[in-house]
Order: C-alpha cells, then structure tokens, then sequence
C-alpha cells in the first residue's frame, strides 16, 4: 500500500499512509452534520428572539444580522478550523486523518486558503465526483486542491504488528541509566522505536541514529560512550522499566 513519509522536527521520517476515500467522504458528512446543527441552532435563535420582541417591524434587519451569523462560519468553516485545530475539522478529527503537506513541513495559511478555494471545482461541483476520481487516482491521495498545495490528507490510525508495539522487557534487578528518560513523552520514545526499525529496515544509514542521539542527550542533558545504537536501545529499556514501577 502507498504511504508517504513524513519528516519529525527530530529529522526522522515517519511512514504514513494517505487517508482513503472511504475516511474522506465519511469526515466530510460529519463536518456536514455538524454545519446542519450549528444552521438549525442559529435559525431557532432568530425564531425566538422575533417571537420574545413581538417587534415584526425589525424583521427585515434581524434576518440580515442573523444570514450573516449563519452564512460566514458555514462559508469559512473548513478553512478556519483547519487553521486553527492544525489541519483537522471536527469531522477530520473524528475519522482521525489530517492535512500534511508532502514535505513534512507545517501547511501554511496560503495552503490552507489553496485547498479551500479549490473545493468549489473539487467537492461543490458535480456532487464531488471531481475529488473522488482525483483521490482514488493519484499518487499520494491528492485531490486538485492538495495538488495545487502540495498536501494531502493522511490517515493517523497506525497500522503495526503486535511486535513493533512492544518496548523492551527488563528484570526486576535491572537499573537505569538514564533517570531523565522520565522527561520524555510517549510520543518521544515512539520515535525512538520507529527510528530504530527505519535503521534496521532502509540499510543502517548511521546518520539516521546519530542526529535522533544528539538530540536527545541534549534535551535530557546526559553524555554516553555508548554507539547510538545501544544509547537509544537503552534509552528505551529505561523508559520502559521506570514507567513500569509507576
């Protein structure tokens, strides 16, 4: 299956797969759902506060304030939320698949606004045939407004055997060098391991282990006469025996 890899702020590329069409069309129902909800919401509102006035006369006035309230968020919906919630709607969110760009780098506004504005071709004309054939046909999931930005939309539901989920075991007598370990988070020791399988599987670049070493006995303030190999080997054995007794 296709994946993309994507560059960590540690200089580790992480392999992920592009979100289906499937996870796509499911996150853009629920983002409908939810702009439904907020449209009955706003009108309930309108009704209600005509009704509790009795002033009818204002009607005109009211119905445009409130078209406004209805209309901007629902038009600015997907561009604002992708901004701001770092390229996930809500129902992006609850399919669990967000916006990347190819590089590995951050999108930025102008990718975002990119994206947006090419859902009219995309999604609003011909009921989203356009992005379906476009996603389902290209390389790494893109419809034409990520091409154009140079994004896609990945999936970040992990898919990994048993064994590659597993730390390091360690007896009960075993004591850990590196006490810092505790600084880091699980997402931190994730990439340890993902580091050492990518090592292992893509021709032991020793590049690849020494950049993740540095940063990391940086960021934990220890020195080490070990090989990278077993510092970050170790690294992973100390983090799994003191989570453990906690």
């Amino acid at each position: 299956m296709q994946t993309i890899q994507i560059q960590t702020a540690q200089n580790v590329f992480i392999e992920y797969q592009p979100a289906g069409v499937g996870d796509r069309i499911l996150a853009y129902l629920i983002d409908g759902l939810v702009k439904v909800a907020y449209g009955f919401v706003v009108l309930m509102l309108f009704i209600y506060a005509l009704s509790a006035s009795g002033n009818f006369d204002k009607a005109g006035a009211t119905a445009i304030v409130i078209g406004i309230l209805l209309l901007l968020p629902l038009m600015f919906y997907t561009l604002a939320l992708e901004i701001f919630m770092d390229g996930q709607t809500i129902g992006k969110q609850a399919m669990n698949v967000k916006v990347v760009k190819l590089d590995g780098s951050q999108p930025s506004v102008g990718a975002y606004l990119i994206r947006w504005l090419l859902r009219i071709v995309d999604i609003s004309a011909f009921y989203g045939i356009v992005a379906i054939i476009s996603i389902a046909s290209s390389k790494n999931g893109q419809r034409l407004g990520d091409m154009a930005a140079n994004t896609t939309v990945i999936t970040l539901k992990r898919r990994v055997s048993l064994q590659q989920t597993r730390l390091p075991e360690t007896p009960e007598t075993y004591e850990p060098q590196f006490p810092q370990v505790t600084r880091l988070t699980d997402r931190d020791v994730e990439i340890v391991k993902e580091t050492l399988q990518a090592y292992q599987r893509n021709g032991q670049d020793p590049n690849l282990l020494a950049s993740l070493s540095t940063k990391l006995k940086a960021l934990l303030e220890v020195q080490s006469g070990q090989t990278d190999w077993d510092f970050l080997q170790t690294i992973l054995k100390d983090y799994t025996h003191i989570m453990s007794k906690q």
